[in-house]
């Protein structure tokens, strides 16, 4: 299976701050096919090289910035390497998927939490006295009824959950 793929760096100048720094993009590109990820890096546009992709300069600034650019890229060329790995076709978008986290399957608390409790279950006598399991039911009932009380959702992500929750 043979495949063009590419990686550039450049500026968003459209997006420009008042104060004349624009974002910086990594364009994906796959069989002609592109997709755009924000770095979350910002530069001033006089000191953005676009033949190279970089920084110019020697200042701490632009060589952090330009440090980030080689680490992304070395990111999305690893990416590149597990999905030609694969040996099946993949998109410019699979790849920003993969960086992004896009493409992990979504923990939901509640599945976690039955999925704990049936396993107490089968320990009850063993491992874990009736009572115990009980009480984790009543939790995970509790739980449930304040997702959907105070979020107005069957479940909730568990990278969602924090102090605030």
């Amino acid at each position: 299976m043979t495949s063009t793929y590419s990686i550039l760096f450049l500026l968003h100048k459209t997006k420009a701050t008042p104060d004349g720094k624009a974002p910086i993009y990594a364009r994906i590109t796959v069989n002609g096919k592109r997709s755009l990820i924000s770095i979350q890096r910002k530069i001033l546009i006089e000191k953005w090289d676009s033949t190279n992709g970089k920084v110019l300069g020697n200042s701490a600034e632009a060589r952090a910035i330009n440090k980030y650019i080689d680490d992304v890229r070395y990111k999305l060329n690893k990416i590149h390497e597990r999905l030609l790995d694969l040996e099946r076709p993949f998109t410019a978008m699979a790849i920003k998927n993969r960086y992004i986290g896009k493409d992990q399957p979504t923990k939901m608390l509640l599945v976690i939490f039955q999925a704990h409790n049936n396993e107490v279950d089968s320990l009850i006598g063993k491992d874990f006295a009736p009572g115990t399991a009980e009480r984790y039911r009543t939790t995970k009932n509790h739980i449930q009824e304040y997702i959907l009380k105070e979020y107005m959702i069957d479940d909730i992500p568990v990278k969602n959950v924090d102090h605030k929750f």
